[in-house]
């Protein structure tokens, strides 16, 4: 073999791009390798001690959560979808972006508005004496209250889903129904759900593995589950072993989650016959049904945003006076800058991995890509303790001086961990609309694969990076029990803020860094509704 056919061959299996992929994929998977091979030098005497005492309400608890959240959230999510795409009313366009505004309000952040709501001193519990001279006591601080605030703040997974695959359907089957003889209940029921269910499957899913892995509403609320059993177990016990323990666990519940999920799928797919697809035209609603259909979606918009915005509004006017200070400011920068800085580097990584995949297909372009969505199905608390004991072994074992532990760095390590699938599904949506025809030809012109990415492909997914961007950024800033746990020492962002107030029994005070939170994620949500609409 000559010198120019060797180089040829090692040009070809050291691919600069996949070199770095599996490089980044290494880090990605690092911490959690970590967990289970810190399995074998654990003492488990408390964690034997919490299994016969508190795990099986950890797992009680959850399921239950998760169970009936998922249930309730499929009901106002199909349903309202249904109706914005097959009916038109009036305020139905905007009732198209209201539906998805609760999004904007952190699950933890409403369950302080609701403890404040319906407390003795609460607008509700106020007005009912007042008014109507009746004593009520309502308590919602509770694992009723929790699936309730759930429901209300996380059906926008579902509606986002549904409503799309919804929007897609040819009217040339519904229309074949029709023939048939059956009405627009049993078309829907007969011939839409069952070929809408791998789609609404998937928001439930999403939906439950936001519930498992949430902790600021269980713990503020008192409900015991497995996120606030790993926080009790690692912050007030002390115990390290126990908390990876109880990680390992939960991560192993969410994966089944997902198998489940995966399993119900099975090999089905749905595909239109020919090309003449006929989009859904909707019908104009009678005055009375337009009334049913207002009702259907303000009952959402109601508990999921507009209560929860004006509740938070009255408090910023009772305590502005101790808020807005110098310190809010700062904490307002924390927040913007590490959610930025987490951002872009999930987009880099996710650009670079998603281009790997798709220049190298077959099984190394499957492990990439589920390499990089793996950390989206595992809870903040998980990957936050992961991170820590990685990088506490890499100190000491490597380094030999504290280097990385206490720092910013493991933050933005673990938000990227977290979040990658965000960025990389964005990316990988623009990377699937342009195809390889572009890049193709500028290979054969004699362009490299690297300065065929920066003159041809990264200018045609220009849209689809910012999107990625703009996507990990309101994720990360919402995000509480990784900040919780990896947050240097007197380093605040808004959601720790918030909770810091709620924790010392000043909700009034959690208002404004809750309404500056919220109105971020209005106007991130707004924007995308307004790119994907002109789209």
């Amino acid at each position: 073999m000559n010198l120019r056919s060797l180089k040829r061959n090692l040009n070809i299996n050291l691919d600069s791009w996949l070199f770095i992929s599996l490089i980044l994929s290494f880090f990605l998977l690092a911490p959690i390798i970590t967990l289970f091979t810190s399995l074998a030098t654990q003492n488990i005497d408390t964690f034997i001690h919490i299994a016969k005492t508190l795990l099986p309400e950890y797992i009680k608890n959850s399921s239950i959560i998760a169970l009936f959240t998922g249930l309730f959230t499929m009901i106002i999510g199909v349903s309202t979808a249904w109706i914005l795409t097959m009916y038109e009313f009036k305020f139905s366009k905007f009732f198209n972006v209201g539906l998805i505004l609760p999004l904007a309000i952190p699950s933890y952040i409403a369950g302080y508005v609701y403890s404040g709501i319906f407390s003795y001193t609460g607008v509700v519990s106020r007005t009912a004496r007042n008014l109507f001279g009746y004593n009520l006591n309502l308590d919602v601080m509770n694992i009723y209250g929790v699936i309730f605030i759930f429901t209300f703040f996380l059906y926008p997974y579902v509606f986002i889903i549904a409503r799309s695959f919804f929007a897609k359907q040819s009217l040339s089957m519904l229309e074949s129904a029709k023939v048939l003889g059956k009405s627009d209940t049993q078309t829907f029921f007969l011939v839409v759900l069952p070929l809408a269910r791998t789609a609404i499957v998937g928001g439930v899913t999403l939906v439950i593995m936001e519930v498992l892995s949430a902790f600021g509403l269980p713990s503020y609320f008192g409900v015991q589950t497995f996120s606030t059993g790993i926080f009790r177990t690692w912050l007030a016990l002390g115990d390290t072993d126990a908390a990876i323990t109880l990680a390992i666990i939960l991560m192993g519940l969410l994966f089944t989650v997902i198998f489940i999920e995966r399993k119900s799928r099975g090999r089905r797919q749905y595909s239109f016959t020919n090309t003449k697809i006929r989009p859904v035209n909707k019908k104009p609603l009678s005055a009375k049904h337009s009334v049913i259909g207002i009702i259907v979606c303000i009952i959402p918009i109601l508990f999921g945003f507009i209560l929860p915005l004006m509740q938070l509004i009255s408090w910023s006017f009772m305590t502005y006076g101790d808020v807005l200070n110098h310190k809010l400011i700062k904490v307002i920068w924390n927040t913007l800058s590490i959610a930025v800085v987490g951002a872009v580097f999930a987009t880099v990584m996710a650009v670079i991995i998603s281009n790997t995949s798709r220049l190298k297909k077959g099984k190394i372009s499957k492990i990439l890509s589920k390499l990089t969505t793996i950390g989206y199905s595992i809870p903040g608390a998980v990957i936050a303790i992961g991170v820590m004991t990685f990088f506490i072994f890499v100190d000491r074992k490597i380094l030999g001086q504290k280097v990385f532990y206490g720092t910013l760095f493991l933050m933005v390590f673990a938000y990227i961990i977290r979040y990658l699938a965000v960025a990389y599904n964005s990316v990988e949506s623009g990377f699937d609309k342009i195809g390889m025809k572009f890049h193709e030809a500028s290979r054969s012109l004699g362009y490299g694969k690297t300065k065929t990415f920066f003159a041809v492909d990264l200018p045609m997914i220009k849209g689809s990076v910012i999107g990625a961007v703009i996507l990990t950024f309101l994720e990360i800033i919402k995000e509480l029990p990784l900040t919780l746990i990896l947050r240097p020492f007197n380093f605040e962002t808004l959601s720790t803020y918030a909770k810091r107030y709620a924790d010392d029994e000043m909700v009034q005070h959690s208002a404004i860094p809750s309404i500056v939170l919220i109105l971020i994620g209005i106007s991130i949500i707004i924007f995308f509704e307004t790119v994907n609409k002109k789209k």
